[in-house]
């Protein structure tokens, strides 16, 4: 059920950014997507990104000691949750207007572009406070053994804003209707979560208990959670806040981009890291350290083996691929496939780096490790704030202060832009990757054994089969610039030869990781 209600917001939430291409101009989704991100933030850092996964193991204790202390503690914390959220909803919206100058000042040069973007940020904020009680109803409901209303919540925040994007033709500003769906999606995402609440015994009750001991040891771990969590927002925060310098299109851009990544990452790489953990954990807790080697080495190069592919699919498809997706209508034009396949190609060659990080986080994590990946990340964020001000160009006069401009000019030796911005992601996760890497050869002794190194050639060789049929079949079959239900057939089509070319090349190279695709396959 999981499995499904991902899938379903996955595909769902690519249709959302199709539509929302396709039915507003880049310089209203370019504010919607900063609002968005704000109150976003928030959510993550004291929201269901930390609250939920401090919550489930402590109040799983409760339950097991007494149900009616459960219960109390879960009021208790249900109604922390929502005084801390409508605290920050309203702060949010009376200092909506200095949030945006801190977290997008290049859209001062449009003053109708900032006054928007202020407007939606303040309809958009109160969604931190449904989101934050939604964070503690879902902990209960997984601590008792209910995930499907959790899961599919994203499905309705989907849904909603496509809803009110496809109505919101002839108001006189049809982004706003955006924004209040994103409210609607907020109190229908938390309905949603009462029923099984209730079926379990847990009916949300006001309990203001602030001494309660459970809501004390919650902030107690919460509190690393949220350090650690807030040095990767702070890394897309970058990204949005110089984004916001580059023109109309940029920040919608990078986030469409963005958005095809996240579909490997999601499916595969995250999936793969997820599945590793408890096996890898196990053979630390037994010290067997030779099966933990060749678990991993196995385990990376499976990720691998999904990963390098992908990259190649989206490089040398990554015109076709936005054409065929968003380019609907004449809103979503040549010049933004164009701008998105800039993006999403300097995103793609930071894949591989990505799988690498996240398998050696698990290792670290199945060690009961959990600063190693917090410097990492600490080492990331630096790289990427660097890498970012040296390649998008040179920074306008007259909205960031003086100095801090003029060390800007300094550092730059590219004007690539947006594009810029997402080439230094990818430069930061090959510095995360090898930072991970090398502590686990010297801290762990694990990486690639020299025996291994044959079946890395195996997966390049087989990608690099999976790039010359990609080709050829550019050749044969050449893919339209424009979406069409014809124009996806044949998207689909060279997909489809893609993976087959890929798959044989590994056959033909006896390539352990066929067999291991066999399995998965088999076992699914």
């Amino acid at each position: 059920m999981i499995g499904a209600a991902t899938l379903a917001s996955r595909v769902l939430g690519l249709l959302r950014d199709i539509v929302l291409a396709n039915a507003f101009v880049a310089a209203a989704t370019d504010a919607f997507f900063i609002a968005f991100t704000i109150p976003n933030l928030f959510r993550r850092l004291v929201g269901e990104g930390t609250l939920t996964a401090s919550f489930v193991p402590i109040f799983t204790g409760w339950l097991d000691r007494s149900p009616e202390e459960a219960r109390r503690a879960f009021n208790a914390t249900w109604t922390l949750a929502a005084v801390v959220g409508a605290g920050i909803a309203l702060g949010g919206i009376a200092f909506a207007d200095p949030l945006v100058r801190v977290f997008a000042p290049g859209f001062l040069e449009d003053p109708e572009k900032f006054a928007l973007c202020v407007t939606l940020l303040r309809i958009c904020f109160p969604y931190i406070l449904l989101l934050s009680v939604f964070a503690v109803a879902m902990g209960a409901l997984n601590a008792t053994g209910h995930f499907f209303a959790p899961a599919i919540a994203p499905v309705l925040l989907n849904v909603c804003i496509i809803v009110a994007a496809l109505g919101s033709t002839g108001l006189a500003e049809p982004i706003v209707a955006v924004a209040v769906a994103v409210l609607v999606a907020g109190v229908a995402q938390v309905a949603a979560q009462v029923p099984p609440l209730r079926r379990r015994g847990l009916s949300p009750r006001p309990l203001l208990a602030l001494g309660h001991p459970l809501v004390r040891r919650l902030v107690t771990v919460m509190a690393p959670a949220v350090l650690g969590a807030s040095v990767y927002q702070f890394n897309l925060l970058v990204v949005r806040f110089l984004s916001s310098f580059l023109g109309d299109g940029a920040v919608s851009y990078l986030f469409y981009a963005d958005r095809l990544l996240e579909f490997p990452l999601g499916v595969f790489v995250f999936a793969i890291g997820t599945a590793s953990l408890p096996s890898l954990s196990r053979l630390v807790k037994r010290g067997e350290r030779d099966a933990l080697r060749d678990a991993f080495s196995g385990t990376l190069a499976f990720a691998v083996a999904l990963a390098l592919p992908s990259t190649v699919g989206l490089v040398l498809l990554r015109e076709p691929l936005i054409a065929g997706l968003f380019a609907w209508t004449d809103m979503f034009d040549s010049a933004a496939v164009e701008g998105c396949a800039r993006a999403l190609l300097c995103y793609a060659i930071g894949l591989v780096p990505i799988t690498v990080s996240r398998i050696c986080v698990q290792l670290c994590f199945s060690h009961e490790n959990t600063r190693t990946p917090a410097r990492a990340a600490a080492v990331s964020l630096t790289v990427n704030v660097v890498a970012a001000l040296a390649l998008i160009g040179p920074l306008p006069d007259g909205v960031l202060p003086a100095g801090l401009v003029g060390l800007q000019h300094a550092l730059v030796v590219a004007d690539l832009g947006y594009a810029g911005l997402a080439l230094a992601t990818s430069i930061a996760a090959a510095a995360n990757a090898l930072y991970l890497a090398a502590y686990c050869r010297a801290r762990y002794g694990v990486f690639v054994p020299r025996r291994d190194a044959d079946r890395w050639l195996r997966i390049a060789g087989a990608s690099a089969a999976m790039g010359a049929a990609l080709a050829g079949l550019s050749q044969v079959l050449p893919l339209p610039r424009q979406a069409s239900a014809a124009g996806l057939a044949l998207l689909a089509v060279h997909v489809a030869g893609g993976a087959g070319a890929y798959f044989a090349a590994l056959g033909l190279l006896r390539s352990p990781d066929l067999a291991a695709f066999r399995a998965l396959l088999r076992r699914g």
